[in-house]
């Protein structure tokens, strides 16, 4: 092999590598990003709450600073034969009678005056009588019915 082929030779080979080595020193093309759909989903509870109460309900009734069934005592009611007209007296005051009947002792509080529909803590006025006053309770989201007799005389109350 004579010389000058043999420069030849390389230099056809260094033509032939040539483009190979440019094309390695490229950065290969990015990919297009996927396409990608973004979904919100919000998941939802439900409770089968057939007669108990729903634990994702708060234990606070919302009745803040009002009193509540067990605080409440029926005082007096107004009461007409118009059933709409009646209003019954709730009240958070108590009275103690000593065991031998010669001390009474009042402890004063609030009263509120009620119609029929009209509600108060967590009761509902539902229906008002001569001596009684029919309540709905609410009491962690279960209701339930319930009657406050008026205390008189005949009844034990207080003379």
């Amino acid at each position: 092999m004579t010389p000058r082929f043999r420069i030849l030779v390389l230099a056809a080979g260094g033509l032939l590598v040539a483009p190979v080595a440019l094309r390695a020193q490229e950065p290969p093309p990015t990919p297009p990003p996927p396409q990608q759909e973004l979904v919100a989903e919000r998941e939802v509870f439900t409770y089968p709450g057939a007669g108990r109460r729903n634990p994702f309900k708060p234990l606070s009734s919302g009745f803040d600073g009002a009193p509540r069934f067990d605080q409440l005592r029926l005082m007096g009611v107004i009461f007409s034969d118009d059933p709409s007209a009646s209003v019954a007296v709730l009240g958070t005051s108590t009275v103690q009678i000593s065991e031998d009947g010669s001390q009474v002792t009042l402890q004063e509080g609030r009263a509120w005056y009620l119609k029929v529909g009209q509600s108060l803590g967590n009761i509902r006025v539902v229906e008002i009588r001569r001596e009684q006053v029919v309540v709905d309770v609410e009491e962690f989201g279960l209701t339930e019915r319930k009657i406050m007799q008026l205390q008189t005389r005949r009844l034990g109350g207080a003379p």
